[in-house]
């Protein structure tokens, strides 16, 4: 087949598809984007503008060849705006990121106020000054926990404050390859992070500016709704209440967090695309059925378009109490699109909506790509839409077949969701929920057909003061809900771990899944190619890593007999977990802590790996006769208190790893390769990207202290 037949083939398959060639443009952004945060280093913004041009005169000499090869050139047009705006977003954030720890005295105005996972409250600070660092290296924003403070002593937000506090940078990785806050911080523009050493002081009360002085109002009353929902239904319910009602997650307990996470109902906490729908949706069903009843109203008004325009402002008002977090905008942009649809006397559900809301996210918050709840949301969502519109066209549909039929549809949705995202949920958690089918299938209709009515009618009647008690029954359905995730949990084998892999593994089971679902062919069937191909590579992935070093050095585990071995369960504990959970290991820290393979002692420990003996020394000050005395061939020394060598020698013919070492590699993974135990760090695996520290491009850099600059000047308070 020469080329002229390969192009007329091509032109034939385009034309019989181009009605789904539009789903495919946030598939080609994503292809862009997934590029840029994928590269190892930051790439010029020559390099994005020069791939746009040769993209661009591509597709004028391609469409001259035929219809196919013009919608290939413009696919990778697409890609490359994607390309673009990502690198653009990059430097739109641009903010200044502590360069190391410091002690200091801490002003800031109050942002916001929420809770970390054990309870203790957390201050989200802007304006900042930090005394004794000069303003262009002072973040935009810092992330203040806050130990046992006296109840009701913390300012609310919009108050100015001081506080004296220890600080670093965003976290780095806890292993080679493994998840990157920095990225998130980057984005959200959080420049350090770190903990009280004292009281926080009120210096000035709350004086919002004209610009963002809704915003601090809505955070106030965000934090005193969540409280007066804990006060009406006390502790777990009236906390799993608020998280779906405002967003406060942070007063769940543990064990309920857990038991929701291993019965796949945690997308329950967050405010994602089911909360906001069935809000909306039940808005929109309310008022439509409302006006209709009005007969004067019903023949006169487009009623429909009413209950559209009433539930994207009920969406609007319940995005700015739940936080706005992205999993929100996200939520809400798509909705947006559904009842856009609705205006436009067009169909609310279709994939078409559902790729029109894709490219207006990836537009405006490119980074969404990399963050699970976006494509676990997307999966879902496209997943179902295509499922049922498949049923649909061959007659099958579930719905409007009484209670069988809805238990069929409910079943349908659950084993169609679950399944689409099941790759991505492992990847990111390291587990797989075995009955998520059996919790959502008795949880979903609980949240949408009682909890979220019965909350509504709390918020419609608390001007009258009558909130408590559709609250109060909303609570029965919310301890149903946990005593379902609890009993779903309990089963034998409803977790089974996922050790962690590498992010590529997800790109043919991802584009396999779109072909697949955006196709309307037979040629589709070749997506589930693709997908065997990402999952094989997935089973065949290597081994985890011998050894792992903690960047602080005190904290080393080793795999043995029994599993990873860790070095201590005193120090690094966060770090320890989340090397267990990669592991795909579901222990407790004490029970790694006690396993074979590490010999312990109170200065450190040591390990046999293959031919290599691993020796920890976490004394601050080790005695240099003593190293040279551990130093031999076939000798892994990791000693974070010396300080690049004993008096300008190195201790002996054995690997060191030392304090400066550490600190500028970060953790480090070793891997057994014949006889060699081959490292490689988080630094070099992160890459020089501008949240890992590595150069902004064109003038990004003098933006950025501009904006610091801007960031210390107090903003008028409203009235001036």
């Amino acid at each position: 087949m020469g080329l002229a037949d390969c192009l007329a083939a091509l032109d034939r398959v385009c034309f019989a598809e181009r009605s789904q060639l539009p789903l495919w443009v946030p598939v080609c952004l994503a292809c862009g984007i997934a590029l840029y945060f994928g590269l190892p280093v930051e790439p010029p913004v020559a390099v994005a503008l020069g791939a746009a041009g040769f993209a661009f005169g591509l597709w004028r000499l391609a469409r001259r060849a035929g219809y196919g090869a013009g919608v290939l050139a413009l696919a990778l047009l697409a890609a490359t705006l994607g390309f673009g705006l990502a690198q653009v977003r990059t430097q739109r954030v641009a903010a200044p990121v502590l360069a190391s720890p410091i002690v200091a005295t801490v002003e800031g105005r109050v942002r916001d106020l929420t809770r970390t996972a054990r309870g203790a409250p957390r201050l989200l600070l802007d304006r900042v000054t930090i005394h004794g660092l000069a303003p262009e290296a002072t973040p935009a924003r810092l992330r203040i926990t806050v130990s046992d403070p006296p109840r009701g002593t913390l300012p609310g937000p919009g108050a100015w404050v001081t506080v004296h506090a220890r600080l670093s940078a965003p976290g780095a990785p806890v292993e080679p390859g493994g998840f990157d806050f920095r990225r998130i911080a980057w984005f959200d523009r959080l420049g350090g992070i770190g903990t009280a050493e004292g009281a926080v002081l009120r210096i000035a009360p709350a004086a919002p500016g004209r610009v963002d002085g809704v915003l601090i109002a809505i955070a106030s009353a965000r934090q005193a709704a969540a409280d007066a929902i804990r006060a009406v239904l006390p502790g777990a319910t009236g906390s799993f209440t608020a998280a779906i009602l405002v967003g406060d997650r942070s007063a769940i307990p543990p064990a309920d967090t857990e038991a929701l996470r291993i019965s796949s109902l945690a997308h329950l906490l967050s405010i994602s695309g089911l909360h906001m729908g069935l809000l909306t949706g039940i808005i929109f069903v309310v008022v439509r059925v409302g006006l209709a009843l009005v007969p004067a109203v019903a023949l006169r008004l487009p009623t429909k378009k009413l209950a559209a325009v009433t539930a994207m402002a009920a969406g609007l008002v319940y995005l700015l109490l739940s936080g706005a977090d992205v999993a929100a905008q996200r939520s809400y942009l798509m909705v947006l699109v559904m009842l856009g649809a609705v205006l436009l006397d067009r169909p609310a559900i279709t994939l078409r909506g559902i790729a029109a809301a894709a490219v207006l996210i990836l537009v405006l918050l490119p980074e969404s790509l990399m963050e699970v709840g976006f494509q676990m949301s997307f999966a879902a969502t496209v997943a179902i839409v295509a499922a049922f519109e498949w049923l649909a066209a061959r007659g099958w549909g579930l719905a409007g077949r009484g209670v069988l039929g809805q238990v069929g549809m409910t079943a349908m949705t659950s084993l169609v969701a679950g399944s689409a995202t099941a790759p991505f949920a492992a990847y990111a958690f390291h587990t797989s929920a075995s009955y998520g089918l059996i919790a959502n299938m008795l949880a979903v209709p609980l949240m949408g057909l009682w909890i979220m009515p019965l909350c509504l009618v709390a918020v419609a009647l608390t001007p009258v003061g009558l909130h408590a008690w559709p609250l109060v029954a909303a609570g029965w359905g919310v301890d149903l809900t946990l005593d379902i995730a609890h009993w779903v949990a309990a089963l034998p084998g409803a977790v089974r771990a996922v050790p962690a892999t590498l992010a590529p593994v997800l790109v043919p089971i991802a584009l396999g899944g779109c072909w697949l679902l955006l196709w309307s062919g037979r040629w589709r069937l070749i997506g589930l190619i693709a997908i065997a191909g990402g999952i094989g590579w997935w089973a065949l992935t290597g081994a985890r890593p011998d050894v792992l070093v903690a960047a602080s050095g005190l904290q080393v585990g080793v795999m043995g007999p029994e599993g990873r071995a860790i070095l201590t369960a005193r120090r690094d504990r966060f770090l320890a977990e989340q090397w267990l959970a990669a592991d795909g290991d579901r222990v407790e820290v004490e029970t790694a802590a006690a396993r074979p393979g590490l010999t312990r002692d109170a200065g450190g420990g040591t390990a046999q790996v293959g031919s290599w003996s691993v020796t920890v020394v976490t004394a601050r000050q080790p005695d240099p006769m003593a190293l040279r005395a551990l130093c031999g061939a076939k000798v892994l020394l990791i000693a974070p208190g010396m300080a690049g060598g004993m008096a300008g020698d190195p201790p002996g013919p054995c690997r060191v790893l030392d304090g400066p070492s550490l600190r500028r590699a970060g953790s480090i993974a070793l891997s057994l390769k014949g006889d060699d135990l081959v490292a490689i760090a988080a630094a070099d695996a992160a890459g020089l990207r501008p949240w890992t520290g590595g150069p902004l491009p064109l003038a990004a850099g003098a933006a950025l202290r501009a904006r610091a600059a801007a960031a210390m000047d107090p903003e008028p308070a409203a009235g001036e």
